[in-house]
């Protein structure tokens, strides 16, 4: 049986001023946008993300899975921005999938009116999905779309948000009750059996910096889900940062949680721009990080090592 290449990519903060008018640029969004002035744009490079988007299409991935962060501060020019890169390096919808981090869930209309799901939806048609609607077809809220999930090859994808709008100056996240009884649901679904199941979420679902200002505040419960009823991956972003921890799934078995650092981050060798592939054959699962190389301006591999 052929082997099964996914490519993780996330927090690529991509920049874009089209079409936002200066009003939009009061509360959060004004800190936010005054963040991108002074610090993001220097931390986040978008030659970067060129390059990466090169050595991508290089590697003839079967799938793109990217985990949140499309942009800064929720602006629809920001996810043209990066629609259009997917578009040139990753592919069609049918083969990248795309969930939302906090910084696509900005403020409150964004996250009401469902403009993220909205935009992406081809990026996140799925074989199922949980929908509550406020009876004239729009969704009553754009966090019951979550989990969903995308069957490709021997892998089912299953997204999840643990985005809100927090109102202040904090990044926390919260998957929520509904959410995590649909997504113990899935993963317990008997079809699902004999394929890997990778879970997809913006904050990591384990403590790796301190503060509850930027993590995931029902960890535990999503926690419990995992010991009920298992996962075989989980994929996360956020943090700026290689990951890896681990948490108890069915029977006791190890899930592996991995999140990926930023694909167009600027800084230091150990955090620069940065992203996965997993190849999956069989039940095992091996994983290569390749990161951005200053001396040759292009994409390395920096660490290979087997999950499961």
């Amino acid at each position: 049986m052929p082997s099964f290449r996914l490519a993780h990519i996330t927090d690529p903060h991509f920049r874009s001023l089209s079409g936002a008018f200066p009003s939009i640029f009061w509360g959060k969004r004004a800190l936010g946008g005054l963040n991108i002035l002074v610090n993001r744009r220097r931390k986040h490079r978008m030659e970067l993300l060129e390059r990466l988007g090169e050595h991508l299409r290089e590697q003839k991935v079967d799938h793109v899975a990217l985990t949140g962060d499309v942009g800064n501060v929720s602006l629809e020019g920001e996810w043209q921005a990066g629609r259009s890169w997917m578009e040139k390096y990753a592919g069609k919808p049918d083969r990248v999938t795309v969930i939302p981090g906090n910084h696509d869930a900005y403020v409150r209309d964004v996250v009401e009116s469902s403009a993220f799901e909205r935009f992406f939806a081809d990026y996140q048609q799925g074989e199922r999905a949980a929908h509550r609607s406020d009876g004239a077809g729009h969704l009553a809220d754009s966090r019951e779309s979550y989990p969903f999930i995308r069957l490709r090859g021997p892998v089912v994808l299953v997204g999840v948000n643990t985005c809100v709008p927090t109102g202040d100056l904090g990044a926390w996240g919260q998957i929520g009750e509904r959410q995590l009884r649909r997504l113990e649901s899935l993963l317990a679904d008997p079809q699902f059996r004999n394929r890997q199941r990778v879970v997809m979420l913006h904050h990591p679902p384990v403590v790796h910096k301190r503060g509850e200002e930027r993590n995931l505040r029902d960890r535990a419960a999503f926690a419990e889900v995992l010991a009920k009823v298992g996962a075989d991956l989980v994929l996360h972003g956020h943090d700026h940062r290689d990951e890896v921890a681990t948490l108890l799934g069915l029977s006791g078995r190890a899930v592996p949680i991995i999140g990926a650092g930023s694909a167009s981050y600027a800084g230091a060798p150990a955090g620069r721009a940065r992203y996965n592939i997993y190849e999956f054959n069989g039940a095992k699962i091996s994983c290569t990080t390749f990161a951005h190389d200053v001396g040759s301006d292009s994409f390395e591999t920096v660490e290979q090592k087997v999950l499961a």
